[in-house]
């Protein structure tokens, strides 16, 4: 597949649309709707990045096929580690990036881990250093940088847990309660970015 150079990475996003595809996104992935999950992707990767139809759906495929060795219980660690490797190394070239893709995979993977480790409970502390490790080395960041961003995603990630042993019903306020702490955190995120790029 021909990649498309473009010299940064997109950095300007609506972090109401960014927080309503990750809640479609995580609604898909715990009934797992994996199709379902694989078209919140191709949306979300297109707003993110502008990527040409073929590239987005390279990526949403990567993403998704990591999501999907992830989500048993004897998950395969290592494969979505691998997935998202490839993830993050084709966007790396995509944009240019000064990122160890192999690395920023093992941290997007680890925070998955801790979130199931820890999954409903109410002391969030690790989720968020975990957070921001990932966050720090995809963006380039100091991690205190982006403590607030992974704060209000650890915070979302609470409502949804609750919405997951409730049932996951598609009606619950907890879906409401989950998209604004996206909302505020990938406003936080924003602001760091931009911030860093100033």
């Amino acid at each position: 597949m021909a990649i498309t150079k473009t010299t940064t990475l997109a950095r300007t996003f609506d972090p109401l649309k960014v927080a309503r595809y990750e809640r479609d996104s995580w609604v898909a992935y715990y009934r797992k709707r994996w199709l379902t999950l694989l078209r919140v992707f191709v949306g979300l990767l297109h707003y993110a990045f502008g990527l040409p139809f073929l590239q987005t759906l390279h990526v949403a495929y990567l993403a998704t096929r990591a999501l999907i060795a992830f989500a048993p219980k004897e998950n395969d660690i290592t494969l979505a580690e691998t997935y998202m490797g490839r993830f993050f190394e084709f966007l790396k070239q995509i944009f240019n990036r000064d990122y160890d893709a192999a690395v920023v995979a093992r941290l997007e993977v680890n925070w998955w881990v801790v979130h199931r480790r820890f999954a409903g409970q109410s002391d969030t502390s690790e989720l968020v250093r975990a957070l921001m490790m990932a966050y720090a080395a995809e963006y380039g960041v100091e991690p205190a940088a982006v403590r607030e961003a992974a704060y209000y995603r650890a915070q979302a990630m609470l409502h949804s847990d609750r919405w997951v042993d409730e049932g996951c019903d598609i009606t619950s306020p907890l879906l409401a309660q989950e998209e604004e702490e996206l909302h505020r955190s990938y406003t936080a995120l924003h602001a760091a970015i931009q911030s860093h790029s100033t």
